[in-house]
């Protein structure tokens, strides 16, 4: 049975993705799971991902141009604040370009990011040297102008005379096509 399913998946996935592009460019939004790696994984938990605008525009079948606004959120382990509910929210706004093959896309990306602890009394922002993500997203198209995105980011940030961290983001979404 699960060779049949692998089987039919990989059929599916080769016939969506040998296909042309259905259309010039898209808009979206998207939620899912932040999960941090490194060292911000033994500070900070899986948290939750807002892709607030999720936007590719194709020049022509191969090439393109995206932007993306969003946020992860996430509690930060008791054994590193001793307080509770403290929460780190890190916010970015990235650009780049973006290579389409079939129904997918990759999407290496310059971010313009910022990040907030706040345990519940004040805020403390954090100044973000650069931040990075390497994205990669596959359409599955609904019908007519609708559609739905599964995203794989990684997301890697240095913080201001400080480490580098990184958070793996993998999420879904609904896309309006034109």
């Amino acid at each position: 049975m699960k060779k049949l399913l692998l089987t039919a998946a990989l059929a599916l996935f080769l016939t969506n993705t040998t296909t042309a592009q259905d259309s010039k460019g898209y808009v979206g939004v998207s939620i899912g799971l932040a999960m941090p790696t490194g060292d911000l994984a033994d500070a900070a938990e899986t948290g939750l991902d807002l892709g607030l605008i999720n936007a590719g525009y194709r020049f022509n079948e191969t090439w393109g141009a995206t932007v993306n606004w969003g946020a992860t959120g996430h509690a930060i382990k008791r054994e590193v604040f001793d307080a509770d509910d403290v929460t780190l929210g890190i916010g970015y706004f990235a650009v780049g370009p973006m290579i389409s093959y079939g129904n997918f896309d990759f999407k290496p990306q310059y971010a313009f990011a910022s990040a907030t602890f706040d345990d519940g009394v004040s805020d403390v922002d954090v100044d973000v040297d650069s931040a990075w993500i390497l994205g990669a997203t596959y359409n599955f198209p609904l019908g007519g102008n609708w559609g739905m995105a599964a995203n794989l980011d990684y997301f890697s940030f240095k913080v201001k005379d400080g480490d580098s961290n990184s958070i793996l983001k993998a999420s879904v979404g609904i896309q309006y096509k034109f």
